[in-house]
């Protein structure tokens, strides 16, 4: 009976991982459908500033970025 309680939070955080990365690729392809619905000129000016980086990079990135605001938030502190 005690795994179960220690599997509850395994699930959890493996469900919000796959929502956020499902979340992350909705919002790149609204993008792209976006960028079509303009003339050649500005589509391929669009589709180049669309950031067509992997979900994996993104998340990469973000954590940088978040740990970066903490440890700056900690020494102005």
């Amino acid at each position: 009976m005690k795994i179960y309680f220690l599997l509850i939070p395994f699930f959890i955080f493996l469900l919000s991982s796959c929502a956020e990365k499902g979340f992350y690729q909705s919002q790149q392809k609204i993008l792209k459908q976006e960028c079509e619905k303009l003339n050649s000129p500005q589509y391929e000016a669009c589709l180049r500033e669309l950031d067509d980086q992997s979900y994996d990079d993104y998340r990469y990135e973000r954590e940088k970025i978040m740990q970066e605001e903490i440890l700056d938030k900690k020494l102005l502190d």
